[in-house]
């Protein structure tokens, strides 16, 4: 799953002396965050090649009546939100991986997206106490240790050992 956020905004300096602001991106996929810097303008194309084809979310619009930090500001959160509804589309479409500089995408798998299939967790039972040990009256708390590391020598290798049901 792709997750992307717009947290911050700068105004950037221009080589003809115009200025113009860029919205920082912070892009998490498969544990790594990346950050890239786009303008208003690539945004808005990104927009209209995905309207082409997939029903997408209100855009904000690109006239700005002035530049005070709550107008811009509103247009970061309006440009987050409509990145959000774009990351739901199924299949992520190429142009908003390319966007978001995403190499090597995988599809989520299904079973991760919970699938609702009632098959058993893949995952090794847990090791469970019978009654709880720090409750034991009759249980100090130098043999606490003990019972633990015995607890967990019998459950890895005691051949006879079963979990309880």
């Amino acid at each position: 799953m792709i997750r992307a956020y717009i947290p911050r905004y700068r105004l950037v300096e221009g080589e003809s002396g115009r200025s113009h602001y860029v919205y920082t991106i912070e892009v998490c996929y498969l544990g790594k965050v990346h950050r890239i810097e786009k303008r208003y303008s690539a945004f808005h194309s990104l927009y209209k090649e995905l309207r082409k084809l997939y029903p997408t979310a209100e855009f904000p619009p690109k006239r700005l009546r002035n530049t005070t930090s709550k107008v811009l500001e509103t247009r970061r959160a309006g440009l987050e939100l409509w990145l959000h509804s774009a990351l739901l589309l199924q299949p992520s479409p190429p142009a908003l991986l390319s966007f978001l500089q995403v190499s090597n995408y995988q599809l989520p798998h299904q079973e991760c997206e919970g699938s609702g299939s009632e098959e058993s967790p893949s995952h090794q039972p847990m090791l469970i106490f019978t009654q709880d040990p720090y409750l034991a009256a009759h249980t100090s708390s130098t043999n606490l240790p003990n019972m633990l590391s015995k607890g967990v020598i019998t459950a890895l290798y005691d051949p006879s050992f079963q979990m309880p049901a």
